[in-house]
């Protein structure tokens, strides 16, 4: 049978009235032998149909006359229902008529009463033979649409970044989006942007494997399909970018509830995952968006100080500006070292001014000037930074530089600031080598396991994550992050280099090669051949290199 499949025979189902026939049936095919597993049986149509609707057969064989539901009629639900159930009819000589008319609805094909061993034997073979092939279709089909998703997210996140960075002419955009099938025409747009981790997230260390965030980013990207308004885009390896388009009239509420529908599954794991949803103000133009987008990281990277505010909107950081993240101790405002740690775990660079803004802002006006306040600030930012580093291994005593040492001698805002910075910047620094290191070891054992088992036809992304610990999406934005291909663009290439080996270096038969190399069908291996290397394997053996 066909890999891939749980079940290693094809299930059939018996509805039969005369019990005679049905036992005889039953007991006289040796089913296993032809490839199937004999799964049920009833005396008429009404019976059966619960109970086909359980057990999805592979095969429905039944009587064309039968009590209470015939063989017709139930033949039609089934082919409703269960499109991929093949129906064979069991008829008399005074019933070939309606046999016939089965046929035309889809039935596969008709048994004689009395039904004959033999004929049924023969039968079998022919729809196993048939089964199998479509079976195997529909993986290749299945395999197709995964590696073309896979192909789809890796490029739709090449264009977001060029198109919010301003990387595109109106033009240029509009022509990138026609080759990509992606539909930007509309009088207005707006973008969302939303991040997702697992609660226990550090960010030094690439995000380990849980089911609730893996369920969540299912959940979440399920969403999106078949919503032609809600373009969604990966920013990063946490970030999701959400490109909203519609009428003016529409936009604002368009953009509230697909938030509240994102907030609506992220809150199913509570507690489990940490998740921030931002947006921006709509926009009217597409040479807009660069700043629209602009806006909505802006809202988002107050996550940082108000942690407990999932969904940030403009009223909601205002609030977080004056109280988000200070305490109030004796008519002194006071920053929350907690808020810093929090910014290091998964604040970027660019990032880092926009964040000791926010700070600063949150201390009170008032109280900006003041030399104390400025030498507690950087005292602050100093400890919490220091806690930070050992936290993910890196000891502050030893990758501190001696510039970034507290300084008794900063007493003004603008002072302040710059340390902070640099200090902010160098722990990011250190947090960024730490996390490439992690991922280069994941990778690197990511990477040996491909070269391993590539030959193995169950080998995928979801078993390679796996086997390094951490969720499908994180493992699949990682890998064509970091080594600049998607996971099947790698394993395709490692298997047609190897293929290409093996046709000059040895006897073996195309077909031999392509099982040799995880391929299960030969004519798929050719297939993919030629669409990697522009000729077939047997022109590439011959001698042409194209």
């Amino acid at each position: 049978m066909s890999a891939g499949r749980e079940d290693p025979m094809f299930k059939v189902f018996l509805v039969e009235d005369e019990i005679v026939v049905r036992e005889g049936i039953r007991k006289n095919i040796q089913w296993e032998q032809y490839g199937f597993s004999y799964a049920g049986d009833a005396p008429d149509g009404e019976l059966a149909l619960p109970l086909i609707r359980q057990i999805q057969p592979d095969l429905l064989i039944t009587d064309i006359k039968m009590p209470f539901m015939d063989g017709l009629a139930l033949s039609e639900l089934v082919r409703k229902e269960l499109p991929q159930t093949k129906t064979i009819i069991i008829c008399g000589y005074d019933d070939l008529v309606y046999a016939q008319q089965a046929i035309r609805m889809g039935v596969e094909q008709y048994l004689l009463k009395p039904v004959i061993k033999a004929k049924t034997v023969e039968l079998l073979a022919s729809l196993q033979k048939k089964m199998e092939t479509e079976q195997k279709q529909r993986e290749y089909l299945a395999m197709f649409q995964r590696e073309a998703q896979e192909y789809e997210a890796f490029s739709r996140r090449r264009f977001f970044e060029q198109i919010v960075t301003g990387g595109l002419s109106v033009s240029e955009i509009t022509e990138l989006a026609r080759s990509m099938e992606i539909d930007l025409n509309a009088p207005a747009y707006n973008i969302l942007l939303f991040s997702l981790n697992s609660a226990g997230y550090n960010g030094s260390a690439p995000e380990g494997y849980t089911a609730a965030l893996a369920a969540t980013q299912d959940k979440v990207t399920q969403y999106f399909i078949d919503r032609p308004e809600l373009l969604l885009f990966r920013w990063n390896i946490t970030t999701h970018a959400v490109l909203i388009k519609g009428g003016l009239e529409e936009m604002e509420p368009r953009t509230r509830d697909c938030a509240e529908q994102i907030q609506a599954l992220c809150k199913l794991a509570e507690g489990e995952i940490n998740w921030h949803i931002a947006y921006a103000t709509p926009v009217y133009r597409l040479s807009a968006l660069p700043v629209c987008f602009a806006e909505a990281n802006r809202i988002l990277s107050y996550r940082y100080l108000c942690p407990e505010e999932h969904l940030l909107t403009e009223a909601s950081i205002q609030i977080g500006r004056k109280s988000g993240g200070t305490t109030q101790s004796s008519g002194k405002q006071e920053i929350d070292q907690e808020r810093v740690r929090c910014f290091l775990n998964n604040g970027t660079a660019e990032e880092v001014n926009q964040f000791i803004d926010q700070l600063l802002h949150s201390a009170g006006e008032e109280t900006l000037p003041l030399p104390m306040f400025c030498r507690y600030l950087t005292m602050t930012v100093y400890f919490a930074t220091s806690s930070y580093l050992d936290s993910i291994g890196c000891r502050a005593d030893t990758f501190w530089p001696a510039e970034l040492r507290p300084r008794d001698n900063v007493s003004t805002p603008e002072e302040a600031r710059l340390y902070a910075r640099q200090v902010l910047l160098h722990a990011i620094g250190l947090r960024d080598n730490e996390s490439r290191k992690q991922q280069r070891d994941l990778l690197t054992q990511a990477m040996e396991f491909i070269d391993k088992h590539y030959p193995e036809e169950t080998i995928s992304l979801d078993r390679v994550a796996q086997k390094v610990n951490i969720s499908p999406n994180y493992f699949s934005a990682m890998f064509s992050q970091e080594v600049g291909q998607t996971f099947v663009e790698y394993l395709t290439g490692k298997r047609i280099s190897e293929a290409k080996r093996m046709l000059r270096q040895t006897d073996m038969r195309s077909s031999e090669i392509a099982f040799a190399i995880g391929f299960r069908d030969s004519h798929y291996f050719s297939f993919v051949f030629k669409k990697v290397t522009g000729i077939t394997p047997s022109e590439y053996r011959k001698g042409d290199k194209r």
